[in-house]
């Protein structure tokens, strides 16, 4: 299938409306995946600038939904070409991986795929925890979900007049 055809098939997708938060989640992800090239290519061209460090040119603080990485591997030397062109080929890497770990894979099981792409990719951002506690979120769901169906039945059936044996004592209070 050809480029032109998966994007036409993922637009037909999209626009069934069979799921909106998948389209809320495909113009969300679009969303900040524009920002975030954006800024990136104006540090990139600030950086060319006479006298500018990737630093402060980018203001790296200030993206929000930069991936951490990136910013580390700029942080050791921020007046260097090499770690900035190192730190975009680690990211286009990142963004191979989870086209492979996450999108493909939702894709062929049927899975929401642009929701699930973005919660692992801009939600540490959003949400304040690092990525890989998203994707082990992502790929333990089943179990976590039927650990929480199983409290929710426990807390449903809960009687508050029925004790239970770890709560009696073995003797009585006068």
């Amino acid at each position: 299938m050809s480029l032109k055809e998966k994007i036409q098939s993922e637009k037909s997708e999209l626009l069934q409306n069979k799921r909106p938060y998948e389209s809320a989640a495909f113009v969300i992800f679009g969303v900040l995946m524009i920002q975030q090239i954006f800024f990136l290519l104006r540090a990139i061209f600030q950086f060319m600038q006479k006298g500018n460090t990737f630093f402060n040119s980018a203001n790296i603080t200030n993206i929000a939904n930069n991936q951490g990485f990136f910013n580390r591997i700029v942080s050791i030397d921020f007046t260097s070409w090499l770690y900035v062109l190192l730190a975009i080929a680690a990211l286009v890497f990142y963004y191979f991986l989870i086209y492979v770990l996450v999108w493909n894979y939702c894709n062929k099981r049927g899975y929401a795929k642009w929701t699930w792409t973005l919660i692992v990719v801009f939600a540490p951002y959003m949400f304040f925890a690092p990525a890989y506690i998203w994707y082990v979120i992502y790929v333990f769901r089943p179990y976590i979900f039927r650990f929480m169906k199983k409290g929710y039945v426990e807390f449903k059936s809960f009687n508050p007049d029925k004790k239970f044996e770890e709560e009696t004592d073995s003797y009585e209070y006068e």
